[in-house]
């Protein structure tokens, strides 16, 4: 025979009262007893006149749910969990054992705003579609399953937001996971979101290699965005798609060679027509051979650059917005796009560039590759691309030692590329290719 009374699971939302749905309150006004985490139930303490009021400490979730259980069989009780009680709650708990001693016991379910509904909402919309939540907390799961799940969701490209992510007995899962965004992500965006709509709210945007551990605690949610995730004028965002489907945004002049104010235009103009006269060659190869030309100052550089493929393979990977890999900072810099750079993931005995892109191996595929100044790490992407195929590559590497025979090795590769030949070559050189690139793959004809 079921009981008399009843038992409400209820989500409270992620601590502001304000954030709770009507539905969380009026349970909350029908019961007769109230059963929490301590912490939980001081945060509505406002709605708990008149109620008797049963709270256990942490990690006496188990004892919480007999007490909730029991007096449910003859009251109206409301069970509190942070949150949604469903997501890293109380509710997993409540089920499992009702169906494992076989109880009669009715029960409702609450649902609340999620703690990583809140910190998306503070930070701009970093949560705007796919996406997984990850708990690093190894108290009921094992560390091994936890990492596991998280390469899966960083190699899927999900939007990743991370819960329980340090405590002080565990800040060493903290430091492996930041390696594993690195490694699998790049120095990628980060929303660091701590007490979310609660007194001590901290909201703050961050690379991952900006991060500081102290920042960091149980309160703490980070956001840690994919390949489309974007950080500007204080927000974390990442767009759905609109911009591909739709003009969301109004027609502007392009800027000439990276001119933008009348005077640095004009000077662009007049550079064009004396570059358009020293080489009249159409379409994107001739604009390409400009650009080096008017990096460089010098009118042979087009003698020895090298174009294997289709170019425009390289135009339609950053119209699918392809992440971009660069050996060093200083192709990194020289970019109109957001780019990683090998050079800060390099270890072991190999240069620093090569280490780093082995280190890198895994985003290297399906990728646009730029290698400027290193021929040791065009050697390694020459090896990479055999298991992990980059998209496509811009080899330009310079130097007496390795330079030619590393872009042979790339120019030997069944992928598009732009190279040079011999020593010649640089990171100046890079940078200007891969920005025409970006240029012809941002024009709207």
């Amino acid at each position: 025979m079921q009981s008399q009374g009843k038992l409400y699971v209820v989500g409270i939302g992620p601590g502001n009262v304000e954030l709770m749905t009507l539905k969380a309150r009026k349970a909350i006004e029908e019961s007769e007893y109230v059963v929490g985490y301590k912490t939980y139930v001081e945060r509505i303490s406002d709605l708990l006149e008149g109620k008797k009021v049963v709270t256990t400490p942490m990690r006496k979730e188990v004892e919480r749910v007999e007490i909730a259980l029991n007096l449910a069989r003859e009251h109206v009780v409301s069970l509190i969990s942070g949150g949604d009680p469903s997501v890293y709650g109380i509710l997993p708990l409540v089920v499992e054992y009702v169906v494992e001693n076989n109880l009669d016991v009715a029960i409702e379910v609450v649902p609340g705003v999620t703690a990583v509904n809140a910190a998306s909402a503070l930070l701009g919309s970093p949560i705007s579609g796919d996406h997984a939540v990850v708990s690093l907390s190894d108290l009921l799961v094992p560390w091994s399953q936890i990492e596991k799940r998280l390469i899966y969701a960083l190699k899927g490209d999900f939007v990743v937001a991370i819960y329980n992510p340090s405590s002080r007995r565990r800040r060493e899962n903290l430091r492996k996971v930041l390696k594993l965004i690195r490694k699998f992500r790049g120095d990628v965006w980060v929303g660091v979101v701590r007490n979310a709509f609660r007194d001590g709210e901290r909201v703050a945007i961050k690379r991952v290699s900006e991060l500081e551990e102290d920042e960091v605690d149980m309160n703490t949610i980070l956001i840690v965005g994919n390949s489309e995730s974007v950080a500007a004028r204080g927000f974390m965002f990442t767009p759905r798609g609109y911009s591909r489907k739709y003009k969301i945004s109004p027609e502007r002049k392009r800027a000439k060679m990276g001119a933008e104010t009348r005077e640095g235009v004009e000077i662009a103009r007049k550079s064009e027509e004396i570059l358009k006269a020293l080489h009249t060659e159409e379409g994107l190869k001739g604009d390409i051979v400009r650009r080096c030309i008017a990096t460089t100052g010098d009118v042979s550089i087009r003698d020895v650059l090298r174009f294997k493929g289709d170019v425009y393979e390289g135009v339609k990977a950053l119209k699918d917005d392809c992440r971009i890999i660069v050996d060093v900072r200083m192709v990194k810099a020289g970019l109109r796009r957001d780019s990683i750079a090998a050079v800060d993931f390099g270890d072991g005995e190999n240069t620093k560039t090569a280490s780093g892109l082995r280190n890198l191996e895994d985003l290297v595929e399906g990728s646009i590759v730029a290698i400027g100044n290193s021929p040791s790490a065009a050697l390694a992407l020459y090896e990479i691309a055999q298991s992990h195929r980059p998209r496509f590559i811009v080899a330009t590497p310079v130097g007496f030692v390795n330079a030619a025979e590393s872009k042979e090795a790339i120019r030997s590769l069944e992928i598009p590329s732009i190279t040079t030949e011999g020593p010649r070559g640089g990171s100046g050189i890079c940078a200007a290719i891969v920005n025409c690139l970006i240029e012809h793959a941002e024009r709207s004809d």
